[in-house]
């Protein structure tokens, strides 16, 4: 789903219900405005009001540890390549293929993770058979030693823990925010901004106010859904590690 457009959504229902509000209490007989009336409406405005800041809280913590667990398997794999090509430096000539390949997949498992503006992002399948490639290429080194033998063991768990960080990847990529819940959530604040409007003094001041409300909680909105697209909107993971890692790579 498109975060911008679901804000904007958001917004445009809470506001609304503010004006609406507004509206309806010129219609309304004086004595359905009635101080016993205002009471109640606000008692249960207070209500379904703190319910809805505790699930958005909830939601921002949700998505906070999304982002989070996204950000700190892209600084793995950054890590495990680094790792990985030190020890086929460390292996000798021999594991030059080796390198060559890992090069090859440290180029393409970045433009899957961060495609560059204009450019499709590769396709997972093509970099998983990227890395069992360079599997089959170490398993296929002949080690004459100890300091061999442990080197190419390391390097080959290394390479299982970046398939396992893919396959990770790949089960967070969807959002974990399920669509239904979030249309509640823009109820129950249509209805706390509606029962404002009701009782809200009908001047200038008194609509700005419900506007600026308005705006920051459905900013909110669309930063609980920015954090949950980790790879894609005005918040992403950044790819900084992984840039890194090239560039000690390609040296």
């Amino acid at each position: 789903m498109n975060e911008l457009v679901v804000g904007l959504i958001s917004f445009v229902a809470i506001f609304g219900s503010a004006l609406l509000g507004i509206v309806v209490a010129r219609a309304l007989p004086k004595h359905h405005l009635s101080d016993q009336t205002r009471t109640a409406v606000s008692v249960s405005a207070a209500v379904v009001g703190t319910l809805s800041a505790l699930v958005l809280g909830l939601l921002i913590s949700t998505a906070n540890s999304s982002f989070s667990a996204r950000s700190s398997e892209v600084t793995a794999i950054s890590e495990d390549l680094i790792r990985m090509n030190r020890m086929m430096q460390r292996y000798g000539p021999e594991a030059d293929d080796v390198r060559a390949k890992l090069r090859t997949y440290a180029t393409a498992k970045m433009q899957e993770l961060f495609p560059a503006s204009g450019k499709p992002s590769r396709a997972g399948e093509a970099t998983v058979r990227m890395m069992e490639t360079t599997q089959d290429a170490m398993l296929l080194l002949a080690p004459t030693d100890e300091k061999h033998r442990w080197l190419r063991s390391q390097a080959l768990t290394l390479s299982d823990g970046l398939l396992q960080a893919r396959w990770l990847l790949t089960e967070q990529s969807g959002s974990h925010i399920p669509l239904p819940f979030l249309i509640l959530l823009m109820f129950w604040l249509s209805i706390v901004f509606g029962s404002f409007g009701l009782f809200a003094p009908r001047n200038v001041t008194a609509v700005v106010l419900f506007c600026l409300c308005s705006m920051a909680v459905s900013g909110c909105i669309t930063m609980i859904l920015e954090l949950d697209s980790a790879f894609s909107g005005l918040i992403r993971v950044s790819a900084e590690p992984m840039r890194q890692a090239l560039a000690q790579i390609m040296n």
